[in-house]
């Protein structure tokens, strides 16, 4: 399946998904929607400045890439042992704007840190739609660390964002804390997730 009749699919597949709401339209850059609403009242200022967000990072796409994985937020399936983690977030445009149905894919190494590149099964690989406000989510386990010449490679997921079946973005999110952020080549901290009980968020703008 690729991804053109992936999104003209979408209000069929993402019924079962944690992450998805009812599906919109496909929405391009320039009319994603509604911006954000400033706070209004007694003693606040609204600011009608434009907003902007900062385009998030880009990063290698490494040699583990498969394409059409499934459509599907929950990665834990197969009994493994290992730390459950929740990954969530919005994807925005630069003008802050949230883009519903923007495809969201990531694809990681399971906790002992071997990435399935063969199998059917596609382990620890999915792709979802944002809902109507841009959001997504994924329920997995966290990624072990496998060498990488003579060290090893901190915790980290892989990801692809979309819009409009346009590629907007293959970057790697890393975790806050992990003893080998500050020796990898790929590290950047802007991209680091700081966990509180299992659960992170990382919000996108392309």
């Amino acid at each position: 399946m690729d991804r053109r009749t992936f999104v003209s699919t979408t209000s069929i597949g993402l019924a079962g998904l944690v992450s998805a709401c009812a599906p919109a339209p496909v929405i391009r850059r320039q009319d994603t929607g509604p911006g954000v609403t400033p706070d209004t009242g007694p003693g606040v200022t609204p600011d009608t400045g434009p907003s902007t967000c900062d385009a998030t990072g880009a990063d290698i796409e490494g040699p583990f890439y498969r394409a059409d994985v499934p459509i599907r937020s929950d990665l834990n399936l197969y009994g493994d042992v290992g730390e459950a983690l929740m990954l969530s977030g919005v994807v925005t445009n630069e003008a802050c704007q949230a883009i519903p149905q923007a495809i969201v894919e990531i694809w990681q190494a399971n906790p002992a840190g071997d990435y399935d590149n063969t199998s059917s099964e596609q382990r620890y690989r999915g792709q979802v739609a944002t809902d109507d406000q841009g959001r997504y989510d994924f329920s997995t386990l966290m990624p072990g660390r496998y060498l990488n010449g003579d060290t090893f490679r901190p915790a980290h997921i892989h990801m692809k964002v979309w819009v409009a079946n346009s590629e907007r973005l293959t970057t790697q999110l890393y975790f806050d804390g992990d003893p080998y952020n500050a020796g990898d080549p790929w590290y950047d901290q802007a991209r680091s997730i700081a966990l509180e009980n299992g659960e992170g968020t990382f919000d996108v703008s392309v």
